[in-house]
């Protein structure tokens, strides 16, 4: 009895082979014809991480005081298309948790957010239900700081002479605010990081465009600046903006980085005047 040729098993080999020849061919002529696959889109440029980490790597915290809880979303904003990824706010008891809230929510992971200007343990414990990220501290205030330390957000306590610098470090905070960092110079954080090298200090108050690589190159881990926001009046966003890519431009080249790109620039609205 003659055996019947078995072709289920033999097609599998020859349909593979001639599926991927195909493909080959549609390949080869889709390059001839210029097409080129799209690139898979690109993650948010300056996707930010826990404040600890992201803030030295920044080297910038921008302090703004708002009047207003709604002020505060415009301000972040203005600051972000800048290249500002970390800002303090600033307001009073009243005003603050909302202002934190809302710009929590407007830039969740592309800018850390925190509080300032605090001088109470209760204050800063209203701050983090909030959802502040970080605390801005002048002085050096165990009991607020162990509010944060319970609420497992970053202090930043302030501290002037290496005796304040050491307890501040001593309550576990990560990061020491020099204050004010501007009456002492650049020198002085170099002196106390040779004497403690361990400490990891940002410089604070007092600094500006022109002193603020300075800080970044005696070893500072960051600088906050916040005389450079003040509009007196109207506030000018624009303004805002360019004077944070000042600063941030000035941080990079002082950590011989290249300068990051600015934002694309938002197309202006409204009647064309030429």
């Amino acid at each position: 009895m003659r055996r019947m040729p078995r072709t289920g098993r033999a097609s599998v080999p020859s349909l593979v082979f001639a599926v991927a020849a195909v493909g080959a061919l549609a390949a080869v002529w889709a390059l001839q014809e210029g097409w080129r696959p799209e690139p898979p889109p690109p993650e948010e440029r300056l996707v930010v991480d826990d404040p600890i980490v992201h803030i030295p790597k920044a080297g910038l915290v921008a302090r703004v005081a708002v009047r207003e809880a709604g002020e505060a979303v415009s301000v972040v904003e203005a600051l972000r298309d800048g290249g500002v990824t970390a800002v303090a706010l600033q307001a009073d008891t009243r005003a603050l948790p909302q202002a934190i809230g809302r710009a929590r929510a407007a830039f969740a992971r592309r800018v850390v957010i925190g509080a300032a200007g605090l001088h109470a343990a209760q204050d800063v414990r209203e701050a983090v239900r909030a959802g502040a990220e970080f605390v801005l501290m002048a002085t050096v205030d165990p009991e607020a700081v162990r509010v944060c330390l319970d609420g497992r957000v970053l202090a930043i306590p302030g501290a002037f002479t290496a005796t304040e610098i050491g307890q501040a470090w001593g309550l576990g905070t990560g990061l020491v605010a020099l204050f004010p960092a501007g009456r002492v110079g650049p020198g002085y954080v170099r002196e106390i990081l040779r004497e403690a090298p361990d400490i990891t200090v940002v410089a604070a108050g007092g600094i500006t465009p022109e002193n603020a690589a300075e800080f970044i190159r005696a070893g500072a881990a960051a600088v906050v600046v916040d005389d450079a926001w003040e509009g007196g009046g109207v506030r000018d966003y624009d303004a805002m903006t360019r004077q944070a890519r000042v600063l941030v431009e000035a941080i990079d080249r002082a950590r011989m980085r290249p300068v990051r790109p600015a934002p694309p620039v938002k197309p202006v609205e409204g009647p064309d005047i030429r």
